[in-house]
């Protein structure tokens, strides 16, 4: 019996088995902190620590382990002696989920403040080109605009509106704590709304979760750079366990999603000589008159060129990511690899991309971490000149007429319209490229003194050396005159950080404490020259050194640096009500001493009644919490580094034999102040129906005061220009963020997300002139500060129609002279508002707003036994768009009459008005007179119209293999898929696209479409791959 007792111990020993391994989630591949883990059917099982990892004994090999984690779908696998778990999310406990906050981290479920989040999951399954893209429709109260269609573009990001003229809109970058350069530091002049993206850099296949601070208690911790919101990023991290490779893949195609139809050869040339015709009529003019306008032909026989088709393309579209992840208790690593490239649909135009990243954390002791993050990318752009540039291939192409050839029978370029270029040439002889290194590094030390108080020092820097080159050859349009001209711009950009934390801790029964101590200390230099060459002896030649002069030269140090001060208080009593309170001290050298030091404090108040007795346990209302905040943030950004003393240039007037020194244009103001944003907001987050329903309603008030603007003032005084405080600024909306899952269970589920955000916007105070009474200032090619009015509102003469009668026209004030001068039916009626019968800028009107009201998304996706399907839709209404295109600059809505014989948009030609078929909106067809150009008057609503849209912006269609297949290809996931972006746009408007942005780093240049490259339609095929 002894001997049988001991076999049968023996014999269950052999049987055990000892088990370890590592739980992270399967959409981010980070680390769980704290997921059970336990043997099905008994209380045996542990939890993970904190990097994921955990050990246990099983009874068998293959014993079934249960793991779960708040957050996440349990889930049961088979035991073996190492494993890797990856857990999915389960959108039905995300309230449970951590979300990353300024310096930290809260349950989600703790929120006070406003926050939106992307996650890892939605960024991989839809893959993003730059990082502002991965915002699109994904938070309520985030408007992102593609300011063109250029590779390598920049993009608007504007959180709850705009609150600045001068001090910039963009939200603050934070990556992995570093708060980041993210302008355009280009220094070559002509890109407008080709800038490049200051974010593009950052690799979107790195991001683990990105957080939208909105509201002034979320931001506040970061004072003086907070008013337009914060962007929080975090990078993926490694785990400890066997190391995780992924591959994320795509190639494909893009073009033109909509394509602008100008009148070919025979009808252009049929329509000029009607407009000739109706001005020869008009004015009763007979071959024998001196004014009498002949009949025109194509200018070259034979011609019939498009010449959108001529510098557009196909373009390719590929991306390509491998990351590595993996480590041991004491080290974790992440480290990726990225090419991307990206043709743009203008010929001669890419963007090109490399990445390298590193994230590594070492544990090198019971209570001390060292975390080393490096961030490695190299950008090479091939740009074109922008939109509204005499030399812009894409503006000239929308002016060129098709009677006109590429080339001439020798092979060469051929001459187009007076006062134009031809486009293919402009794009084949020049040379425009900007190439961007940048580093982005951080180096943090977390010591745990005690269980409850932890030491954090962080270190950080951005470093971006940026390269411009512009080459025109002798011989070419823009080299012709200085026997070849070069450009060379060199700028260092560095900014370095230091910061320092202390993070408390403390649990008194029901009462949860955190409190949160911090000094930083941040600076920035900009280092930039510029040299120009002419006169080279052969077009081969593109370098300085062998230029026959060195034309111009320049160069300029700037330095500006940001101290300060901050803290927060977080209460939790009985999980039920919530307290947040902050300040932070932030001293600028931007501002004079005694104007330095600005305060920044916040507070927000949470509810969560749904724990309260009194409230019912039901299943229709699983979760409520109301919410009340209130902050000051503040602004510093876009104004120049030295506004506030005087400051000189050298120059080369001589004084006395010697050279001396030069006042520069712009006054020093030592009054200058920060722009200061007090912000309320009111919440609700809600979880309904058993979870099928959750709800994220806001409402917010943001007063800007202390606006800052350079703007220009009486020469007399010496100067031009200055800086000053000018005003105040009103925002205020209501956002909704609607997450539904009506389908889940039987394989099929269809999750759905619905963002809304209404916004209004209103200029409430100016400065006020001289005499006292209220002020305006224009701005923006023709807008206008106005109290009562929202910023930059559009400042036009008013088209009323078009004349139907000859008495309509004498009824006008001063009708007679315009008969007389040649005004006749069909042509545009203005409001005279003045009634002084000149129409002229005294004229103007206000006549809406750039900026939408109404902006939001519906994104969908379904998911059947592997197969998953992603629809979104993004809609924005209400603001109105400037066609400058159509315009006597380009002549698309010239009706066949401008002087050159631009080319004549098919649209507003079929559109005219005519005596069989007047209309009241398109004028007549006449040729070039006084008439004429009062229909092609500039800056007048005739050209204004809605921008308005609902866009088809991605639609993907995806399968995943079941885990038995991939198990036996030896991977843990293979995922392939079909996507399409851009797929087609719904809108009013008659222009390539509704979504533009002239000058995007400058609100008051809003709404202007002065011939942007259009966002492309592309086709990606592509794979995500994980073993």
């Amino acid at each position: 019996m002894l001997f049988a007792f001991f076999a049968f111990v023996a014999w269950t020993q052999a049987q055990s088995v000892t088990v370890s391994g590592t739980v992270v989630g399967k959409d981010d591949g980070q680390p769980v902190i704290g997921a059970n883990i336990v043997i099905k059917g008994t209380t045996t099982g542990t939890v993970s620590d904190v990097d994921g990892h955990f050990r246990l004994t099983a009874p068998r090999p293959g014993a079934t382990l249960v793991i779960s984690f708040v957050g996440y779908r349990t889930k049961e696998v088979p035991a073996t002696a190492s494993m890797h778990v990856e857990l999915e999310t389960d959108a039905t406990q995300l309230g449970e989920v951590e979300v990353v906050v300024a310096y930290g981290q809260q349950k989600r479920r703790e929120l006070t403040g406003a926050i939106g989040s992307v996650d890892a999951a939605s960024i991989r399954e839809t893959p993003a080109t730059s990082l502002e893209q991965t915002l699109s429709g994904r938070v309520s109260g985030v408007q992102v605009t593609q300011a063109s269609g250029a590779p390598g573009g920049a993009v608007v990001v504007n959180i709850r509106g705009t609150s600045s003229i001068s001090a910039g809109n963009e939200p603050l970058y934070v990556v992995d704590g570093m708060p980041i350069l993210s302008a355009d530091f280009s220094q070559k002049a002509g890109y407008q709304g080709n800038t490049l993206s200051g974010v593009a850099d950052i690799n979107p296949a790195d991001i683990a979760s990105v957080e939208v601070l909105k509201d002034a208690s979320a931001a506040a911790l970061y004072g003086s750079r907070a008013s337009n919101g914060v962007v929080l990023i975090t990078t993926k991290r490694g785990s400890s366990g066997r190391t995780r490779v992924t591959l994320d893949s795509y190639v494909g195609v893009q073009n033109l999603w909509r394509k602008l139809q100008f009148l070919p050869t025979a009808e252009h040339v049929a329509a000029r000589n009607e407009a000739i015709d109706n001005y020869n009529t008009s004015l009763g003019l007979s071959p024998t008159d001196a004014t009498y306008k002949k009949p025109v032909a194509a200018a070259q026989e034979g011609a019939d060129t498009d010449w959108i088709d001529a510098i557009t393309r196909t373009a390719l579209h590929t991306n390509h990511q491998l990351a590595l992840s993996g480590g041991t208790d004491q080290t974790q690593f992440y480290a990726s690899l990225g090419y991307y490239d990206q043709q743009g649909v203008m010929k001669k135009t890419d963007y090109t991309r490399y990445n390298l990243r590193t994230n590594l954390t070492n544990r090198i002791s019971r209570t001390v971490k060292i975390s080393a993050d490096i961030a490695l990318s190299s950008a090479t752009t091939n740009r074109a000149t922008g939109d509204g540039n005499l030399y812009s291939p894409w503006i000239n192409a929308l002016s060129a007429s098709p009677d006109y050839a590429v080339r001439t029978a020798s092979g060469s370029f051929g001459s187009i319209n007076a006062s134009k270029y031809n486009p293919v040439a402009l794009i084949d002889e020049q040379e425009q490229v900007t190439r961007k290194y940048r580093a982005i590094v951080g180096l943090k030390t977390t010591w745990n003194i005690l269980p409850e108080l932890r030491y954090n020092l962080d270190l950080g820097g951005d470093y971006i050396f940026m390269h411009e080159t512009g080459v025109f050859p002798r011989g070419t349009i823009r080299g012709a005159r200085s026997n070849g001209d070069v450009h060379d711009l060199r700028g260092f950009s560095f900014s370095n950080l230091a910061e320092h934390t202390l993070d408390y801790f403390h649990q008194w029964d029901k009462l949860a404490f955190k409190a949160l101590l911090g000094y930083s200390y941040q600076k920035t230099t900009l280092d930039n020259n510029f040299v120009r060459g002419t006169n080279f002896v052969s077009p081969m030649l593109k370098y300085i050194n062998s230029a026959g002069s060195v034309t111009e030269g320049s160069s300029s140090l700037s330095e500006y640096a940001l101290q300060s001060l901050f803290g927060r208080v977080n209460l939790n009593y009985a999980d039920r009500y919530l307290l947040e309170a902050s300040l932070r001290s932030d001293a600028s050298s931007k501002f004079a001493p005694g104007r330095r030091v600005g305060y920044f404090p916040a507070a927000s108040l949470g509810w969560i009644v749904s724990e309260e007795g009194f409230f019912p346990k039901t299943k229709s209302v699983n979760d409520l919490k109301l919410r009340v905040a209130v902050g000051y943030t503040g602004n510093q950004e876009g104004i120049g580094y030295y506004d506030y003393f005087n400051t000189y240039r050298a120059s080369d007037v001589a004084y006395i034999g010697q050279s001396g020194l030069a006042f520069p244009n712009s006054r020093p103001n030592p009054d200058l102040t920060w722009e200061k944003t007090l912000q309320y907001d009111l919440g609700v987050d809600a979880a309904l129906f058993d979870r099928r329903l959750e709800l994220t309603l806001d409402w917010y008030h943001k007063d800007t005061r202390d606006l800052l603007l350079s703007h220009p003032i009486n020469a007399l005084s010496g100067y031009t220009r200055t800086t000053s405080n000018v005003g105040r600024i009103r925002n205020e909306g209501f956002e909704a963020m609607i997450t539904g899952h009506p389908l889940r269970g039987r394989g099929l589920t269809w999750d759905v997300r619905l963002s809304f955000g209404y916004q209004h916007n209103e200029v409430v105070a100016l400065t006020k002139k001289a005499d006292g009474t209220d002020n305006f200032i224009e701005v923006g090619p023709s807008n206008i500060l106005q109290v009562g009015q929202p910023m930059a509102t559009f400042y036009l003469i008013r088209a009323e129609g078009i004349y139907q009668s000859k008495e309509e026209i004498l009824a006008q004030p001063g009708g007679e002279a315009l008969w007389k001068r040649g005004i006749r039916p069909g042509d545009v009626k203005y409001y005279d508002k003045d009634g002084n019968g000149i129409i002229n800028n005294n004229d103007r009107v206000t006549a809406g707003s750039p900026f939408p009201k109404i902006t939001g998304a519906f994104i969908n996706n379904f998911a059947y036994k592997g197969f998953d399907l992603g629809l979104d839709l993004q809609y924005s209404l209400g603001a109105k768009i400037y066609a400058t295109w159509k315009g006597a600059y380009t002549g698309g809505g010239g009706q066949g009459g401008t002087p050159n014989g631009y080319a004549i948009f098919r649209d507003e030609f079929e559109a005219r008005w005519t005596p069989e078929r007047p209309s009241n909106d398109r004028p007549r067809a006449v040729a070039d007179g006084a008439a004429y150009t009062n229909n092609m008057m500039n800056y007048t609503t005739r050209f204004l119209e809605k921008a308005d849209f609902l866009r088809i912006r991605n639609v993907t269609l995806g399968y995943t293999l079941p885990d038995e297949t991939v198990r036996h290809l030896g991977l843990s996931r293979l995922r392939f898929y079909a996507q399409v972006n851009n797929l087609y746009t719904f809108t009013t408007y008659d222009g390539f696209d509704p979504e533009v942005a002239m000058n995007p780093d400058r609100a008051t240049y809003r709404g202007y479409d002065s011939g942007s490259v259009p966002h492309p339609r592309s086709f990606l095929f592509g794979m995500n791959l994980s073993f």
